[in-house]
């Protein structure tokens, strides 16, 4: 992992996923599974199972010191397969992890590995990829649209990419009649709830949210709905706060920080939202809002397009359009039947192929195909 222990949000559900595969792949034997971050400032990793101790220090880098400490661990410990998070195609580490025994490399993205190129660079980095003695024997990516910019902006063959989109527990992320939502923040049940999960970051879209938020409350005047976004951290919301600031509707748009009890909120609010206006992958606050029985209302943007089915899990709008995105909004608060159809639909499409246990098949086949080759 490129980063520290318990970095929360998707990561800790991809940790519990990798080990589990690597469970797998190891015939049951736990000892032979290991992990390594960045640092452990966090702790010791929550999504591990308890008292799990392969767990070693070394931060990934290109310098001759980062690299030579994780091929001390890799060789140390007799590892065979390694699978790296994010990490470029062609990378310095990769040929001395050979070199200590390791079989087969394989990258797993959760972000976008670049940005299309034109022809003339793509075919230096295609030609790159193809002489490199130091690149991954496969990358796995969570939605069509992020392997298609490994191919359009990196040159990364077909033949080395698999696709694995994210999946849920849909034992646990399931419908249920739930007041949690108007309990924990004291809003008035006459009021539907529209929720967001997710990071605070400009590229997620959260000014988006509150400017949609402000256009149905203020200019629109609605009095049926409300606002609960759940995940920043620190002082993150002000930015987004200040600007409602003194319209006399804070009661109805609330910064929830970063929560371990967004089953219960999902289950009692009305709609999902996913406003991201940068890059966006497959994400995994789409699933579970799925799985929960909520229509998910998301931007037209790369990967999410893929998670949410246009007028038959959710709906999408052009990104960046808080216009579009109050005009979603109200056609489901004013047709509640299609928002239980939509929801219905995207909990469907959950149980069949978006559930965990369909993501760790497809995850742990693909890795046996980098392993026999």
């Amino acid at each position: 992992m490129k980063w520290g222990s318990n970095a929360g949000y998707a990561i800790t559900a991809l940790e519990r996923l990798f080990f589990e595969v690597c469970l797998v792949l190891a015939d049951g034997d736990g000892s032979r599974v290991h992990f390594a971050y960045a640092e452990l400032k966090g702790g010791p990793p929550e999504a591990l199972p308890p008292g799990f101790s392969n767990v070693v220090v070394a931060p990934v880098g290109t310098s001759p010191d980062a690299i030579r400490r994780i091929s001390d661990v890799v060789s140390e410990r007799g590892i065979e397969f390694v699978l790296v998070f994010d990490m470029q195609p062609v990378h310095p580490m990769y040929r001395a992890l050979r070199r200590s025994g390791v079989k087969a490399i394989v990258s797993y993205w959760g972000a976008p590995i670049s940005s299309p190129m034109p022809r003339w660079k793509l075919a230096l980095k295609r030609g790159h990829l193809l002489l490199s003695r130091s690149r991954a024997d496969g990358l796995v990516f969570e939605s069509r649209s992020m392997a298609g910019l490994a191919m359009g902006g990196r040159g990364v063959p077909e033949s080395m990419i698999d696709i694995v989109p994210l999946g849920v527990d849909t034992s646990v992320f399931c419908p249920s009649a739930s007041e949690h939502v108007y309990e924990v923040f004291g809003l008035p049940r006459n009021r539907k709830v529209i929720v967001y999960s997710g990071h605070c970051t400009p590229r997620k879209g959260i000014g988006v949210l509150v400017e949609a938020a402000i256009e149905l409350l203020v200019r629109r005047k609605r009095r049926d709905v409300c606002f609960v976004i759940c995940g920043d951290r620190s002082d993150e919301s002000l930015p987004f706060r200040q600007m409602y600031e003194g319209l006399g509707i804070e009661s109805w748009i609330r910064f929830a920080g970063y929560r371990r009890d967004m089953l219960p909120i999902f289950q009692s609010a009305f709609c999902g939202v996913i406003p991201s206006s940068g890059w966006d992958s497959f994400t995994l606050s789409a699933v579970e809002m799925a799985a929960s029985g909520l229509p998910v209302i998301a931007s037209r943007l790369q990967g999410l397009a893929e998670a949410v089915i246009d007028g038959e899990t959710g709906m999408l709008f052009e990104p960046g359009n808080a216009g579009a995105l109050a005009d979603a909004l109200v056609a489901l608060l004013e047709d509640e039947d299609r928002a239980h159809r939509l929801g219905a639909a995207g909990r469907a499409r959950c149980e069949a192929e978006l559930n965990v246990d369909t993501q760790r098949q497809r995850l742990l086949g693909a890795i046996r195909r980098r392993l026999r080759t």
